[in-house]
Order: C-alpha cells, then sequence, then structure tokens
C-alpha cells in the first residue's frame, strides 16, 4: 500500500501532464511496464464478458456489446461503430477498450515520465462526414483494501467517456486518480473525456492511416512519481461523429517509465493527461 501520494499531490496539484519534444528521447532510459503486440491468439487478447473490469482481470476488458474486437489470424484490436448522421449517437459501442496493470512486479523507483506508444490505422471515412475523437485516460490506483473482485472500471460509458466504478461502495478498496491533473475520481461519471482525457496533439488521425506510430512523453507534474501507484489503468476511448462506415485498430501497444535526464526536460507546453486523437476527414 502507498502512503505518501497526497502529500505529493498538494504540493503540485496545478500543473497536470507536460509533453517533452520528440528530439530529446536520446537522453531517456526507459522501464517498461507493459507491451502487447496483440497476437496472442483467440481469446487470449480481448474480454467482452460482461459490463465492468475488476482488480485481476488479466485480458483487454470490452463491454458485452462493444464494437470492441481482436482481429482473427492478425495483430489488431479494433472497433467499427459508427453514429447517427448529424450527432454523436451517445450508444454502447462507444464504451472504453480497458486494461488494468498490476504495478508490483514493475520495479519502479523515482520515475515520474510515462511514454505510451501504439501503432494505429483509421479507415472509411466518408468525406463531410464530420470528426471523430479517440481519447485515452490513464488512472493511477492506491490500493486501500482492494480484494480480486474489486471493481476498477465500468465499461458502458459513452461518447469518448471512460468511467470508474458507479457507486460509492465500489470506490472504497481504492484512492483512484485521474493522472490528468491529480484529481481523485469520484463515484459516478467521472471521467469525462473533454476535461478528463489526455491531449496528444502531435497526432492526427486522417482519412486512411496505415500503420502509423503514436508516440508521446508526459511529465508527471501533480502526482508524483509512478511507484506511488499500486496499479495503472488505460482506457482507449471513441467518440463517433457521423454514420460514416469509419474504423479504428491499434497494435503494438507499449507503456514505459522513465526518470528523464536533466538535458531532456525542456518542456514544449503543458498537457493534461488525455489523449485525444483528433480524426479529421476532408
Amino acid at each position: 500500500m502507498k502512503t505518501n501520494i497526497k502529500t505529493l499531490l498538494a504540493i503540485g496539484s496545478v500543473a497536470g501532464f507536460a509533453a517533452l519534444s520528440t528530439n530529446t528521447q536520446a537522453a531517456i532510459t526507459y522501464n517498461q511496464i507493459y507491451t502487447t503486440t496483440f497476437d496472442e491468439g483467440a481469446g487470449n487478447v480481448l474480454d467482452k464478458g460482461d459490463n465492468q473490469a475488476v482488480r485481476d482481470d488479466s485480458l483487454w476488458q470490452a463491454a458485452s456489446g462493444s464494437s470492441w474486437n481482436h482481429g482473427t489470424g492478425n495483430t489488431w484490436v479494433f472497433n467499427t461503430a459508427t453514429g447517427v448522421p448529424g450527432a454523436n449517437d451517445g450508444v454502447g459501442p462507444e464504451g472504453p477498450l480497458f486494461k488494468i496493470l498490476d504495478l508490483s512486479g514493475a520495479g519502479l523507483t523515482n520515475e515520474h515520465m510515462l511514454n505510451l506508444s501504439f501503432n494505429y490505422s483509421a479507415w472509411g471515412a466518408e468525406p463531410g462526414s464530420g470528426v471523430d475523437d479517440l481519447y485515452i485516460h490513464v488512472w493511477g490506483f492506491v490500493d486501500v483494501n482492494s480484494t480480486a473482485s474489486t471493481v476498477v472500471a465500468d465499461l458502458i460509458s459513452q461518447e469518448g467517456n471512460s468511467w470508474g466504478a458507479l457507486t460509492p461502495s465500489e470506490y472504497d478498496d481504492f484512492t483512484r486518480y485521474n493522472l490528468k491533473d491529480g484529481s481523485v475520481l469520484a463515484a459516478g461519471n467521472s471521467s469525462n473525456a473533454g476535461s478528463r482525457a489526455i491531449t496528444m496533439d502531435n497526432i492526427s488521425l486522417s482519412v486512411l492511416n496505415d500503420g502509423t506510430q503514436a508516440n508521446a512523453n508526459f511529465l508527471l507534474e501533480s502526482t508524483g512519481t509512478l511507484a506511488n501507484y499500486d496499479y495503472l489503468a488505460v482506457s482507449f476511448t471513441r467518440n463517433v461523429a457521423d454514420d460514416s462506415g469509419e474504423g479504428f485498430a491499434i497494435r503494438d501497444f507499449t507503456l514505459a517509465a522513465a526518470v528523464p535526464e536533466p538535458s531532456s526536460t525542456a518542456l514544449i507546453g503543458l498537457g493534461g493527461l488525455a489523449l485525444m486523437l483528433r480524426r479529421k476527414r476532408s
């Protein structure tokens, strides 16, 4: 159990994550936390058995009725949900693709930078059909009294949101932090896309991107070091615009931690941890 997180939050509660210039990465040594190519085989990547994720889930989680799927015979996890013409549709298929990670064996010490990278493809957008958003939510959990079945996320959130457990009693076994700004997640719909998402401004999802790599670093300005957390949660969510037959797929996902050397900490601007990938269509 981690005990010093609240002190660190009080010290730096204003600033969220800060993105690093990509030309400074040579000075950074990464400690890999998790990596997958999604090629583990059918039934070994994605679980769509119910509408909640629990602490000891080993696979990526999605709601039973969602449009997240694992490609048969390949290494992609994809989503082809479409929207209602003229408005965001707000239906179940837009729920998150969620992963909970146990940090107890990660060997973390004083790492205070997080690196996320993955390859992605986007296709099928009809001209003039609107804008899709892909958000990435990252949370840190401090264990209070959790069990294997403690609910860590609700999987039925919509329109780019990613929610924690919905009832106060489900929150008792963890203190849950949104790593955008270090704020504590409350019970209910507590991690909305627009204000609680991560922005990765160097990524554009155009009409067709095949195997393009997304990569960004974020300094934990308000939340101390990653060693303060017992678990880390990552969720990809989509906010689908119009009925355009669009698709999105990811593979080769890696999450790593680092202590940047002084020469690598020239900031190019404050980001929040809320990776919002904007897909613009002509």
